[in-house]
């Protein structure tokens, strides 16, 4: 969670289209992180999350994992434990190495409803995704690609056309997200939007 209230479930890679899918039933999927790897010889996969203080794996008996063509599939989620910066995942009928193996690249996705609640004005970073960014002068900057986890804060990444700026999602410069109204404010500082 940063300064503006929200909680990250995500942060795109630059050639996704989003965190959200949209399962074979028309559930909404939010991906948390993907497998990148295998840990010992009992079929045990790496998982690097998408936001490393979620806990949300440690909840939930079910994920989908979203392949790299985009289809998903429903799994039984056996076992996840933290392990440094990943997660150690047993997934329902992964049971050797070479079977985890096979799923690296895929993406984990939980069900939307699955998300832990949220406080009063806090929102989860997905559902930038695809706003509008506008300066004080109503001039549009583009629109949210992506929402960078960072050390320090959050990043926006806004593109409009070939043209991309990187944004901090600090309150300084950002004045308001408005959700409904699809578009977040940006207070211009010297260099930051040139």
């Amino acid at each position: 969670m940063h300064s503006r209230s929200s909680k990250r479930t995500s942060a795109s890679g630059p050639s996704d289209v989003g965190a959200l899918f949209v399962g074979a039933d028309g559930e909404r999927l939010i991906a948390i992180g993907e497998l990148v790897g295998v840990h010992g010889i009992r079929g045990e996969a790496r998982l690097r999350p998408f936001n490393p203080d979620s806990a949300v794996l440690g909840e939930v008996s079910e994920v989908f994992l979203i392949a790299p063509s985009g289809t998903s599939s429903p799994t039984r989620l056996e076992s996840a434990r933290p392990h440094g910066t990943v997660w150690l995942v047993r997934l329902d009928r992964v049971s050797t190495p070479d079977a985890a193996r096979a799923l690296c690249g895929s993406r984990v996705a939980v069900r939307e409803r699955d998300l832990p609640p949220l406080e009063d004005g806090q929102f989860y970073c997905y559902r930038l995704i695809g706003l509008a960014v506008v300066d004080e002068s109503g001039e549009t900057l583009g629109t949210v690609e992506e929402v960078l986890a960072t050390a320090g804060n959050d990043v926006l990444v806004v593109r409009d056309g070939s043209r991309e700026r990187m944004i901090p999602m600090v309150d300084r410069l950002i004045g308001g997200i408005d959700l409904v109204g699809r578009r977040i404010l940006v207070r211009a500082i010297d260099g930051l939007l040139d």
